[in-house]
């Protein structure tokens, strides 16, 4: 059986959702508004049930609509890519993997993954991002990869704890902060530089955690951020993994914190229902499993 709701309404309904009304979608799709709006109501009478409440001049999703959301984002990311895909297609090399793994994650364990992959894999291509907080959610959503690694996963997907990283505070070897006798509070902290990632996300925004400093240099990647710090040129959280070398050698120091010297950030791997027996998807996941298990 063919689907009664075509992409253009589907994209029509996460469109609205996006811009908060029929008027708005229209103009990003460049439609009117009665195109939009009766897109989205010949929708709602296939389901036989409302998608959008109206409060105002915006339209609110309804709990159907707030189910139906996430695998519509996605279903519009697929099909934007398997068009991608059939127009760079090449015999032998049709098979891609997606995939978008926080930056704090240990690249070590990734590079071990993806070659277990390969040996079973090996014609297919791997697109591997490499987003901040919320970046490899959205990138989930919206279908752009078929299975992501972060600390916070949209609702409606099969997902599963694969490790806790664990973050300290350190500074370069001759920061004040790091040569400073006894332990520092978080109001001595507030007069010096804090070094802060990026969120590379644009729909959930969420920060780092402690941000109580106003002197805040923020970068895109975690190789900056090191070598910032290892500079001299403020103190930031970073993985306990990735700054391992930089203690021994003498590059950085631990800040000697009052309270949480450390924090845990947990990683979470998910992808969509539908692919839970996909083999390629299935195959990717288990050598992540194994790799992140003790």
């Amino acid at each position: 059986m063919f689907s009664k709701i075509s992409l253009e309404q589907w994209r029509a309904f996460v469109c609205t959702v996006e811009c908060g009304g029929f008027q708005q979608a229209g103009e990003r799709l460049f439609k009117s508004q009665s195109a939009v709006s009766h897109a989205v109501n010949r929708m709602e009478q296939l389901l036989g049930q409302a998608l959008f409440v109206i409060e105002g001049r915006k339209a609110v999703l309804t709990p159907l609509g707030q189910a139906l959301l996430p695998q519509a984002k996605h279903l519009l990311g697929a099909a934007q890519k398997l068009e991608h895909l059939a127009n760079q297609y090449q015999p032998g090399l049709f098979s891609e993997q997606a995939l978008a793994v926080d930056v704090l994650f240990p690249l070590e364990l990734l590079q071990q993954a993806l070659v277990d992959f390969a040996e079973d894999y090996p014609d297919h291509r791997i697109r591997l991002y490499e987003p901040a907080l919320s970046g490899a959610r959205e990138l989930l959503e919206d279908g752009k990869v078929e299975l992501a690694i972060a600390s916070r996963l949209p609702a409606g997907y099969v997902q599963e704890l694969l490790l806790n990283i664990t973050l300290v505070c350190v500074a370069g070897a001759e920061h004040p902060v790091g040569l400073a006798q006894g332990e520092l509070s978080l109001d001595d902290m507030k007069q010096h530089r804090q070094v802060v990632i990026r969120d590379s996300g644009i729909r959930h925004a969420q920060n780092s955690g402690w941000l109580g400093t106003s002197q805040r240099w923020t970068v895109s990647s975690l190789a900056t951020a090191i070598s910032f710090v290892e500079r001299g040129l403020g103190f930031a959280w970073l993985p306990e993994h990735s700054v391992g070398r930089g203690l021994r050698q003498g590059r950085l120091r631990r800040v000697n914190l009052q309270h949480q010297q450390t924090r845990e950030v947990p990683m979470f791997m998910g992808y969509p229902e539908a692919l839970r027996h996909c083999p390629e998807v299935r195959r990717l996941a288990q050598a992540l499993r194994q790799r992140c298990s003790p």
